[in-house]
């Protein structure tokens, strides 16, 4: 295949997605209204599918300068090293090229929308019907769903809220002791971006449009509401844990995680409604969401250790046995933080009489525990030996040992406790302990 054949193909393809694009989004009309307008001129919102189409490949055509040089850059950051080792890297240029078509289009699409996008916000000269453009197409970008939207896409539709030109917000960054410079004082300097109102409702348009596609099919929305959900003002601005609350119900299983953690992201700054999306996703029908939230309890844990606690009481009784045992392994986090709670709850899962949480608490609190009270003063010990099965006894001999170590007395006590609850138990105890140290198996077997 020749060179300007795979180009041919690329440009041909860029055209097809570019009006499948933006007829998706007439789907959906009316369109986004610029966030910037010349009052003299304003602003014509389209309707006119042909029409439209027709404009967008007319410039498209016209382009071909700008078409080459999208592509370049395509080139340069994406061709795999072994094209440029390549002993006729022409020719496997090409093939890769012919290979990856969808993939590159989209990417060209994408620096076509920015170009377009460019004009469109510039403050002195908004382009309105470079608005038009862009923002249909990226809207039907989104509708149809991709990886490079995800993040490619993203980065404009930010742009959109603020109407600020791609790559034109200022930097966020705080300072810190990253920062070799840094005087160990706080930045006063630090504002985050304020959205233009315009913007703002264009963005919210854009969602809208999004979130009743996503109901039918997959789009970008599980991922744009995810980074947005990062800033409080941003937020609030997008109505964020209102869309999730709406999604959740009916999300599958690749989007539910996400959906979780950008709940998870706004409980700092919309703490109410937040809790309220937490608590419906505790009482799910959907597995994936409860064993997702119970994996996420120490992440809830940083911002409200009370609302993560209920959250346990709640998924430790849970039908579904994954869910328990990940619920189980916040323990960990209470085991150093919450004495006086991971007591209770230990005692209370260890009446349960499930191999899969007893080992899960031994694996993940037991230990913390017993750093801080090598007395077992709480008798947690011999309460989870007589409950818990063999694999998990090999693991309580190894900690008894080390007890023994730094605090022979505690260790004499514990072997007392359990001879005193159940004498079969113990015998099990000594036989473990004397294949590990024949020493202190000695001296517990004169219990009897």
């Amino acid at each position: 295949m020749s060179r300007r054949e795979a180009k041919a193909l690329l440009r041909e393809y860029c055209d097809e997605l570019l009006s499948e694009c933006i007829s998706l989004s007439f789907e959906y009309l009316p369109l986004p209204n610029p966030p910037l307008e010349i009052p003299d001129f304003p602003a014509q919102n389209p309707n006119d599918l042909a029409l439209l189409t027709q404009q967008a490949l007319g410039i498209s055509s016209m382009d071909t300068a700008g078409f080459l040089y999208r592509l370049e850059l395509i080139i340069e950051d994406f061709e795999p090293t072994y094209i440029k080792r390549h002993i006729d890297p022409a020719t496997e240029r090409e093939k890769w090229l012919s290979k990856n078509i969808e993939e590159i289009s989209e990417r060209i699409l994408i620096l076509q929308i920015k170009d377009w996008l460019y004009s469109a916000l510039d403050e002195e000269s908004p382009d309105t019907d470079r608005w038009y453009l862009s923002v249909s197409t990226l809207i039907g970008l989104s509708l149809k769903g991709s990886n490079i939207v995800e993040s490619e896409g993203f980065n404009l539709f930010n742009s959109i809220i603020f109407a600020r030109k791609p790559g034109e917000l200022p930097s966020t960054k705080l300072t810190g002791r990253h920062q070799i410079a840094w005087d160990g004082k706080q930045s006063d300097s630090f504002h985050e971006e304020i959205g233009h109102p315009s913007g703002v409702l264009a963005a919210n348009s854009i969602l809208d449009i999004l979130q009743l596609r996503q109901t039918h099919k997959n789009t970008v929305l599980p991922y744009w509401l995810e980074k947005l959900s990062i800033s409080k003002h941003v937020s609030s601005l997008l109505n964020i844990p209102l869309r999730v609350q709406n999604l959740i119900i009916d999300c599958n299983q690749n989007n539910c995680e996400i959906l979780l953690m950008t709940t998870i992201h706004t409980l700092s700054h919309t703490p109410e409604l937040s809790k309220e999306i937490l608590f419906q996703i505790c009482n799910s029908e959907k597995v994936t969401l409860r064993r997702g939230l119970a994996s996420n309890l120490s992440r809830i844990d940083s911002e409200d250790r009370d609302f993560s606690i209920s959250l346990l009481e709640k998924l430790i009784e849970d039908e579904d046995s994954d869910t328990r045992v990940l619920s189980t392994t916040y323990l960990g986090n209470l085991a150093r933080l919450e004495r006086t709670v991971f007591i209770q709850f230990a005692k209370e899962i260890s009446k349960k009489k499930d191999d899969r949480m007893l080992q899960r608490l031994i694996d993940s609190g037991l230990r913390h525990y017993l750093s801080l009270d090598s007395n077992d003063s709480d008798d947690l010990i011999p309460i989870l030996w007589i409950q818990c099965n063999s694999a998990s006894r090999s693991q309580l001999s190894g900690m008894l040992i080390e007890i023994a170590k730094i605090n022979h007395k505690s260790f004499f006590d514990i072997s007392m406790k359990i001879y005193d609850l159940d004498k079969s138990s113990h015998k099990d105890l000594v036989k473990r302990i004397t294949l590990r140290n024949n020493e202190l198996g000695e001296i517990i077997k004169n219990i009897q």
